[in-house]
């Protein structure tokens, strides 16, 4: 982990509740940070975040990648105005209240972020998460996602206890990494690599899936495509 940009992340919330900026170290502590910066290591362009929440990730992404401007999506009026009152310190990262489960985004974005929140969306909605990520995505633009697995139990089983006491009572819906995988290749993207994050005695299931939109033929290929095709 780069402590240069933890430090301004961690700095950007000042003048925020107490509660919130213990918050913010503890979430370092737990999320799998380095792989997620590496991924997006020497990209540019606009990333599209889902359930962003207090969008620590984010800031960080932001400090360690000055190519890349983030724009977050959660139902928390109090974390947008938050977000919105300290955006002074991280000017690339906004955040705007909305219903990341239902999404209608252009397709703008070279990256998608998902970190731990689909397993807080009804499992129903992943399949259309997994349709509006596509649709938000410019041609060979990259999705990440980042979530917990269902095994082994005992992971899961604490995962369960951390996100109801951080999060509430409301049920969790994970999947195997290979199941998510699936669900966002048949919304049309390319998985690309799925992967776990996890050490064995860690009790955090992480994984990540990264995926590609497929870029859209030239336009020479579509011409080719029509003549080929008299239908």
């Amino acid at each position: 982990m780069n402590l240069a940009a933890l430090r301004s992340t961690i700095a950007s919330y000042r003048g925020a509740p107490p509660v919130t900026r213990a918050f913010v170290v503890a979430r370092f502590l737990v999320a799998p940070v380095g792989p997620l910066d590496a991924e997006l290591r020497g990209r540019s362009g606009r990333v599209l975040s889902l359930g962003s929440g207090l969008c620590m990730l984010e800031r960080y992404l932001a400090e360690t990648n000055p190519n890349l401007e983030f724009v977050g999506i959660d139902l928390d009026e109090a974390k947008v105005d938050l977000i919105a009152s300290t955006q002074e310190r991280s000017p690339r990262v906004t955040l705007r209240r909305g219903d990341a489960t239902a999404i209608d985004e252009p397709a703008v974005y070279d990256t998608v972020l998902i970190c731990d929140a689909l397993h807080h969306f009804p499992a129903e909605s992943h399949a259309r998460v997994a349709q509006a990520v596509a649709a938000a995505l410019v041609p060979g633009g990259q999705a990440l996602v980042k979530d917990l697995d269902v095994a082994p139990r005992w992971k899961y089983h604490w995962n369960r206890l951390h996100d109801r006491l951080v999060a509430g009572p409301e049920p969790i819906h994970c999947r195997p990494v290979g199941e998510m995988a699936q669900i966002f290749e048949a919304a049309g993207l390319v998985v690309e690599e799925q992967r776990r994050l996890d050490h064995a005695l860690a009790p955090y299931a992480h994984y990540l899936i990264r995926l590609r939109r497929p870029d859209e033929p030239s336009g020479e290929n579509k011409l080719a495509q029509t003549v080929d095709d008299p239908a």
